[in-house]
Formats: structure tokens, sequence, C-alpha cells
């Protein structure tokens, strides 16, 4: 797994303490400056489809769970490396459907010259059953091919992680009275993502439920009804790790063509289903 997680697990033992995993909100008064566009800035836009964002966040618990502080008198060099936003990702495709995850030190993060150690991870995931492939930690971990390969620059990894925690909390539990069909609403894998930055200092994170893994015609109605024409926005301040803002960008999803006298009934959505507010900010 590399001699990073040995650090963070060195650093566990010399007395890390733990908190609560919650994600924080810039308060209202001081997010009022930023505005949403009509769509995410078009510049450095990155594509996640649900498997990587689920192999992200299973590898990502166990190399640097959320709730990681550092001991009191740690370094700042200690400090850093506890930080995600520290930290590039890279994932590729693994053998016989697997998901594999790298994680290394961005460059120039937490040493000013090259670091004292192979700051370095790589996980196997098994995203269709929710789980990291255990390997004998005496081999050598396995390459990433460069086919299908995707990097993630630290800032941007840790901002789509935030967002992600916010929008599906990974401690969080189905609703006792969620249907069978609303139940994939509840799986990152479900969601395809869309990362682009901008303004300065910002991070625009987008969810959008993907039709083939969360089909969503038949869930007018339900909880997920909403999911169909609105893709959830997070907009993330990379300075202080927080939420500026939640909004949602509305559009059409293009649907296979339907006789009009069932399209109407099919698109009328069930009494109590409330409307959407666009660009919603988050209160502190």
């Amino acid at each position: 797994m590399g001699r990073a997680a040995g650090l963070l697990l060195c650093l566990a033992l010399s007395g890390c303490m733990t908190a609560r995993s919650h994600v924080l909100y810039v308060p209202a008064e001081e997010a009022a400056w930023f505005k949403f566009g009509e769509d995410l800035p078009g510049e450095g836009r990155i594509e996640l489809s649900g498997n990587q964002l689920a192999a992200m966040r299973l590898s990502i618990e166990r190399f640097l769970p959320w709730n990681v502080r550092p001991p009191a008198g740690a370094s700042r060099s200690d400090i850093c490396i506890l930080q995600r936003q520290s930290w590039d990702v890279e994932t590729a495709p693994g053998k016989e459907g697997t998901l594999l995850v790298r994680f290394s030190l961005a460059p120039g993060a937490c040493y000013r010259g090259a670091p004292p150690l192979d700051m370095e991870a790589t996980y196997e995931v098994d995203v269709r059953n929710a789980r990291l492939l255990e390997r004998d930690p005496m081999q050598s971990p396995p390459e990433l091919p460069r086919e299908g390969r995707l990097h993630l620059e630290g800032n941007v990894a840790a901002a789509i992680q935030l967002a992600l925690e916010d929008f599906l909390p990974g401690e969080a539990r189905l609703p006792e009275d969620t249907r069978l069909e609303e139940a994939c609403l509840y799986r990152p894998d479900s969601y395809a993502v869309t990362a682009a930055p901008g303004p300065a200092g910002v991070v625009q994170i987008r969810f959008t439920v993907d039709e083939q893994a969360c089909p969503t015609n038949a869930l007018w109605g339900s909880s997920g009804a909403l999911a169909s024409m609105d893709r959830t926005v997070h907009a993330v301040d990379i300075r202080t790790m927080r939420i500026l803002a939640v909004g949602n960008h509305s559009h059409l999803r293009p649907t296979t063509p339907v006789p009009v006298e069932e399209k109407q009934e099919s698109e009328k959505p069930a009494t109590g289903v409330p409307p959407s507010d666009e660009h919603k900010v988050r209160p502190d």
C-alpha cells in the first residue's frame, strides 16, 4: 500500500485524535458574494463515472478517514499530509471489473523539496460489492494501466469528496420507508460527476443521476421525482474546505419518444411533490 499509509498509522499511534465527521459551511454573510451561473464553467471540466466516485470514497476512507486529526505538537508537514487536498488521486480499470485507486502526494505539497518517504498508496476496489480487495502487504502494489486512467489534482479530488459527503453522507442509512426502486438514489455509484474550477478558489461539483445505474422514470411521486429534472451542484471553497452554496441546474433529459397521451400522464408529478428551489444557499 506504500509508505504513506504507514506514516499515517505512525501518527495515529503517537496520539492522533478523532473527531466527528461533519461538513462545514461558509457563513451566509460571507458566502453572499458567490453567484451560480447558468451552467458550470466550461474550462477545466473533469468527468467521473459513478463507479469511479464510489471507488474513490471506499479507498480514501481506508487511506485517510475524515475523523483523523493530528496530535498536539505535530509539525506543519505532519498536519499537511493529513489534509485530503494534499493528495492527488488517480483511477484506472483493474482486473475482473475492479477499479484501481492511487493516492500520491501532490507535487509541492507539505515539503519544500522531495518528501522523505515514498508517499503513495494504491487500492483495488470491487465497486459492485462495495469492498476493498485485500492483498499481501509484502507484494508490490499493482500498476495503473495508462488506458482509461483518470488523474484528479488534490484540490479538485478533495472538493469532490467534501461535496459527496454533504450530498450522500457516508454513514447515512436508508430511510425506513424507502421504496425498492428508490434505493439506488442513495448509492454514490448511481451518480455521474462533473467538476469544474472557477471562480478563483472555488470548485463546482455537479451530481447527475446515471439513468443506466438508477432509472428515474418510475420515480414520479417519490423522493427521487425531481432527480430526473435537476442536477445538484455544490460550490466548494478549496482554501478552507467549506461549502459555499448548494443549488440546482435545471435541464431536460433525452427520453425515448412516447405517444403524447402517455407522455402527459407519465410526466404529471404526484400531489405533494414540492418544487425545487434553484440556487438555494444552505444556512450556516
